[in-house]
């Protein structure tokens, strides 16, 4: 639909030289209604828009009429595209009533609606729309730099089109021509003719012909021009454009005149004046009345005066409209001045966004490729720091190891192997050795005891607090009832499921172990062992008592190396011990330690 628009905005422009568009004169037979109000809204905008199409060349005011009814329609039901066209509609209706400043400046509100909504010919028409109202106020280099905008964005449109360059190049001569550069003209008017296709429609090509004959006239081809002019009536009238019929009936007028073919160029005149009537062009009507004028008086007829005369009055007209036209139209250039540096201004504002824009872009591209890699070099610090972790806990599991196999294991294996070695040379006597050999059995037994203990903190499955309560109780059955002494185990339900660290666990258990080895060393062998566990908030407590007389009696328990070494190792884990008599007898020893 816009195509159309332009290219009957194109034939009203750029037909001829100092000749503005006109509106037909023949009475309007398409039906006026509007669109049936039960239709939905934006089927309602269209059809006003098709209303207004139908009507543009035969009752400007109707077109005008429904197409601001479908601009008013989509602004109120937010239809973005319809609001689009329905500008660009009003812009081309206001160009054919000769509005120009209105004109330009609804084509401005076309640029940035059709931009909004993304439709890509119809912005590049609007463009084109511009140029011809500045062609129109006689603004040259603003009418070839709108052209060369809307060319630039016909191009970028998908699919491409040829029929809009042949479009603009077509303005871009026809400026060039009614501007006096005929040589300026001829590039762009040669590139059109290039272009032009079976897809380029008849409208576009009568149009082009016309200006390329015009061109072939002015450089003394007035053969060319003849046959072009040719050309283009017999396609005007296949088509039936009466408008491309006048104007090719006219040029072939004069250069048939300017060949020496006054009857030719009478035939053609005649032929001429009354398309120009019926299309209402009084410039036309003068010029075609000067041609029937010159033919006449060349075929000398008596009427050639009379006609030269009727010329001269309508010369006159002619002149007298132009004067009024001439003053409109430089009251328009100097209201049109704010509207072209507001343009101005618009553009220069569109360049800032879309520098801003790609700043924009460019800084959150530099702000993610730096967050990108400060996340690497995290995390690669982050995977450094856990090895080294991992690494300071092998070393520390290591020496761990060495020095356990070393105190206890290991000096066990040598007595052993210090005592087998005396055995086997026969230092001791018959006597003495089943004794020795149970020595070396009991000692053997110790150490794989101390290598299973070894074995069992290292043990990662360990780590819970009813598997440390299982292995107090196996130690506990070892050591102390084949001594005799009776052992109680109570244990509170929710401590029984408490995780624990594999340090927590470990020093418990060899304070237990301490516990117990005093209680072998200075407990009588009937005495009762009660072991307790249980979890008070955060801390988990041990508690060893026996209740048997000490053993001799009235030893200082304080100074021992066993109770200070239950101390020490309470303290590096966090918690405290105590060890002291108990109310009712015996001794009891109490750790307090943290759950992890």
């Amino acid at each position: 639909m816009a195509l159309a628009l332009l290219w009957g905005t194109l034939q009203g422009q750029s037909a001829r030289p100092s000749q503005l568009p006109s509106v037909f004169s023949r009475p309007d037979s398409v039906p006026r209604q509007p669109p049936r109000a039960a239709l939905p809204d934006t089927a309602r905008v269209r059809g006003y828009l098709a209303r207004g199409k139908q009507m543009r060349y035969t009752n400007i005011d109707s077109a005008l009429r429904f197409d601001r009814q479908a601009l008013a329609l989509s602004r109120r039901i937010g239809f973005r595209e319809g609001q689009a066209r329905a500008q660009h509609a009003v812009a081309n209706d206001l160009y054919n009533a000769g509005s120009y400043v209105a004109a330009g400046q609804a084509y401005e509100a076309a640029v940035h609606l059709t931009r909004r909504a993304g439709l890509c010919d119809q912005e590049a028409g609007a463009y084109n729309g511009m140029g011809l109202v500045a062609q129109a106020l006689g603004n040259v280099q603003g009418a070839i730099e709108y052209f060369n905008r809307a060319r630039a964005r016909y191009a970028q449109c998908k699919p491409v089109n040829p029929r809009y360059e042949v479009l603009v190049l077509t303005n871009i001569g026809n400026t060039y021509m009614q501007t006096g550069q005929p040589a300026r003209a001829e590039r762009p008017l040669r590139q059109a003719l290039a272009r032009v296709t079976p897809a380029v429609d008849a409208a576009a090509v009568l149009n082009l012909l016309d200006l390329v004959g015009m061109l072939q006239q002015h450089q003394q081809h007035l053969d060319s021009a003849v046959a072009t002019w040719r050309h283009e009536l017999a396609l005007a009238n296949r088509v039936g454009n009466r408008r491309a019929q006048s104007f090719a009936t006219a040029n072939l007028a004069s250069a048939t005149l300017a060949q020496g073919q006054p009857r030719v160029a009478l035939a053609y005149a005649q032929q001429a004046m009354r398309l120009a009537r019926q299309l209402g062009n009084f410039s036309q009507i003068t010029d075609n009345t000067l041609v029937l004028a010159r033919a006449m008086h060349a075929l000398g007829q008596p009427a050639a005066f009379d006609t030269l005369s009727r010329f001269l009055v309508l010369q006159d007209t002619l002149m007298g409209r132009a004067r009024t036209e001439a003053v409109a139209q430089a009251q328009a250039r100097f209201n049109v001045a704010e509207q072209h540096a507001r343009i101005r201004t618009l553009e220069q504002q569109r360049r800032i966004i879309e520098l801003q824009r790609a700043q924009q872009t460019l800084r959150t591209r530099v702000a993610v490729g730096v967050g990108l890699l400060l996340l690497a070099l995290g995390l690669g610090l982050g995977w450094w720091v856990y090895r080294r972790r991992q690494q300071r806990r092998e070393a520390a599991l290591r020496r761990q190891l060495a020095a356990d196999l070393h105190d206890d294991v290991g000096t066990l294996l040598t007595q052993i192997a210090l005592q087998t070695d005396l055995l086997q040379e026969g230092l001791a006597s018959p006597e003495e050795q089943p004794l020795q050999w149970a020595e070396v059995a009991g000692r053997s037994r110790l150490a794989v005891r101390q290598l299973n203990d070894v074995v069992w903190g290292l043990d990662a499955q360990n780590d819970t607090v009813p598997d440390l309560l299982n292995r107090l109780r196996d130690y506990a059955h070892e050591v102390l009832v084949p001594s005799g002494r009776d052992v109680r185990f109570v244990a509170d339900p929710p401590a029984s499921g408490t995780p624990l660290s594999a340090a927590v666990r470990r020093q418990l258990y060899l304070i237990y172990k301490e516990a117990l080895h005093n209680i072998l060393k200075h407990t009588a062998d009937t005495a009762t062992v009660t072991v307790t566990l249980h979890r008070q908030g955060p801390l988990l407590v041990l508690e060893v008592v026996n209740d048997g007389p000490l053993v001799p009696p009235g030893t200082e328990r304080a100074s021992g190396h066993g109770l200070r070494n239950i101390r020490t190792r309470a303290q590096a884990l966090g918690g405290h011990a105590t060890a002291e008599a108990a109310p009712n007898g015996g001794f009891a020893v109490r750790v307090q330690v943290p759950l992890t």
